[in-house]
């Protein structure tokens, strides 16, 4: 009996022993290294790699100098100045956006981005919006669609829509509409109007986009009418985007945005740039 409870209590030391070998080699594994944080990195390096869309007036870049500016633009750079780093500035298009966010080509997508479903999926977006845009559609002046006043009207076989591939329009399209017929327009982020000309050459009936894009668009081009532009539809929320691993970088962000936000400096940079967004209305009171 004695020599059997010797083999039990071999048997149990062997088995711990070989637990503890596990949990070491499991914890020196590569996946179980803590990975760094951006704000790690950033303090290391001295540099926000920031991915951007040219969407003014959130983001302009200067056709000359090629230098970034824009209400967003000041934003992330006057963060950076708050904790002594630079911003390196990228350009992308809203539809590749978040896919050069996973590939770590940057570390945060600062612009207008529309926080939808496909792009949650993808990305964490900071909370809550910064601000909220619709979305509105150009038809040819003087033209039978002028009078149209729901945009569902648009979807009916032998009406031809145009769109921006991956833009906030063209996700509204594919979702909502199944009759008429689509034309994609692949757009770089320098001329996000271009498929707004489908609808001036004739070539569409109507174009469907953020109302922003279309408000610009129709202000230069006398020959279309903004249909929606006192009633936005389909508001999308706004944001900026980070990896969905990093919450230390995600906090450290959205509690900066909330600090320019309580302190009125994100809607002193929006009139500074003459930006006219929908905005949630908040009221503090002394209680």
């Amino acid at each position: 009996m004695e020599k059997k409870e010797q083999i039990i209590s071999v048997t149990i030391t062997l088995s711990l022993i070989s637990i503890i070998l596990s949990i070491f080699v499991l914890r020196n594994k590569p996946e179980f290294v803590q990975a760094e944080s951006v704000l790690d990195k950033i303090q290391r390096t001295g540099k926000i790699i920031a991915c951007t869309v040219v969407d003014p007036p959130a983001v302009i870049k200067d056709p000359k100098t090629g230098v970034f500016s824009g209400h967003q633009v000041d934003a992330l750079n006057l963060i950076a100045q708050k904790i002594n780093v630079t911003v390196e500035w990228n350009e992308t298009t809203f539809g590749n956006a978040a896919a050069e966010l996973q590939s770590k080509r940057c570390d945060i997508v600062a612009t207008d981005l529309f926080a939808n479903v496909p792009r949650a999926a993808a990305v964490a977006f900071t909370r809550p919006p910064l601000f909220y845009i619709g979305e509105s559609a150009i038809v040819r002046k003087n033209g039978k669609f002028t009078n149209i006043k729901d945009v569902y009207e648009f979807d009916k076989p032998g009406i031809t829509v145009a769109v921006a591939t991956g833009e906030s329009g063209d996700i509204f399209v594919k979702e909502n509409f199944t009759k008429a017929k689509v034309r994609m327009i692949d757009v770089e982020s320098a001329d996000l109007s271009r498929f707004a000309v489908e609808v001036s050459s004739g070539r569409a009936d109507v174009a469907i986009a953020d109302s922003n894009t279309i408000r610009l668009y129709a202000a230069v081009h006398p020959e279309v009418v903004d249909l929606f532009k006192d009633n936005p539809f389909a508001l999308n929320p706004v944001g900026w985007a980070v990896r969905q691993d990093d919450l230390r970088w995600k906090d450290f962000i959205e509690t900066s945005l909330q600090f320019l936000d309580t302190q009125g400096i994100l809607s002193k940079l929006e009139k500074q740039y003459n930006a006219h967004w929908l905005h949630e209305i908040k009221k503090f009171e002394v209680k």
